[in-house]
């Protein structure tokens, strides 16, 4: 259920030994000038004050940040983040229960120790928290695009890149992807996976976790928190993208129509539906038989190359004018349909 998290230390709370592995960037500076930006200081080992710009620690299974507070001078911010599922099995397709995230948080404490760095991290505050839910749908990603298309949030910015769909603010992100592409972007073994749709949620502020879930510290997710953090997933899945009855996403899906057929009457005047049919016929028979199986069909009826060039042409065409002003379909499935394969299985 849990992904990445992001977790704030105070400074009071941590403590950093004379032979830690962390990292320091010194300050940047002008080459013609040699004008230096600020250095602060950053942390202090029990002999030493450091100064730099920024300090870090990256491993497999971490990353430490520690650098100046933007908004209050001479205060440092220490923020350690990494994905639990990664960390225990290796990849973060698999969800981690709460035994095991609780394990987790005590692994990557001993390895910040073993590089010099002591903490409670029980004691952290999250500042990013990431929730997930992988689903096995019953199309292709592709296919539920145009759905995801209509379901519109007021507010928030929406994206699409072809297998990923974002709606985001400044202080959440709701994802939809496909998982399996993902991983072979990243260059990942997808072999034995089955085709896997991720639905994943993430809390980018203190703030936001903390009026979402009610807790914002770490200790407080293994004190009951993990369970609240569950039926919150669901809510805020809920809330903001399967708000909607199957009848309103049916009323979706024809005020998309409506947009479509609206071109085509601006477009062709008078005569506009006979131009839609034409081309609705087209595209669906594209997408059914495919421009090549009718053109070796038409082969057998008729000996006219030039007829069959011209016919081939007149369904090219028509297909290219609808796709001018919709999104491909891939499947004989309803928008209701998709919406609500996709509404019971996230919700489930």
């Amino acid at each position: 259920m849990l992904d990445t998290v992001k977790i704030y230390l105070p400074e009071d709370t941590y403590s950093i030994a004379e032979d830690t592995k962390i990292k320091i960037q010194p300050a940047t500076y002008e080459a013609g000038s040699d004008r230096k930006e600020p250095e602060y200081l950053l942390f202090r080992t029990p002999q030493k004050n450091h100064f730099g710009s920024k300090a870090f620690l990256n491993t497999e299974h971490f990353h430490l940040d520690i650098k100046p507070f933007t908004f209050q001078k001479n205060q440092m911010v220490c923020f350690v983040h990494f994905s639990i599922p990664k960390v225990y099995s290796g990849n973060n397709y698999y969800s981690v229960g709460e035994q095991g995230s609780k394990a987790v948080f005590d692994y990557i404490e001993q390895e910040l120790k073993n590089y010099g760095f002591s903490a409670n991290l029980q004691t952290a505050y999250f500042s990013r928290l990431d929730t997930f839910k992988n689903i096995q749908p019953e199309e292709p990603f592709e296919t539920y695009s145009p759905l995801f298309s209509l379901l519109k949030a007021e507010r928030k910015l929406k994206r699409s890149f072809g297998t990923t769909f974002m709606v985001s603010n400044t202080q959440q992100e709701f994802m939809v992807y496909d998982k399996l592409q993902e991983m072979r972007n990243r260059n990942q073994e997808t072999t034995g996976f089955p085709e896997t749709m991720r639905f994943e949620h993430r809390l980018l502020s203190k703030e936001k976790i903390n009026t979402v879930l009610g807790f914002s510290q770490v200790a407080d997710m293994f004190q009951g928190g993990y369970a609240v953090i569950k039926d919150k997933r669901k809510e805020s899945w809920k809330q903001n993208l399967f708000h909607y009855s199957v009848e309103e996403v049916v009323q979706l899906g024809s005020n998309q129509l409506e947009q479509e057929m609206r071109t085509f009457r601006k477009v062709h005047g008078t005569h506009w539906f006979h131009y839609f049919l034409k081309s609705y016929g087209a595209f669906h028979l594209a997408r059914f038989a495919g421009a090549e199986v009718v053109e070796k069909a038409l082969e057998q009826m008729e000996s006219n190359r030039m007829k069959i060039n011209r016919a081939r042409k007149t369904l090219e065409e028509a297909e290219a004018e609808l796709m001018l002003y919709r999104k491909e379909e891939n499947s004989k499935r309803t928008y209701a349909s998709l919406y609500n394969e996709l509404k019971e299985k996230v919700l489930a």
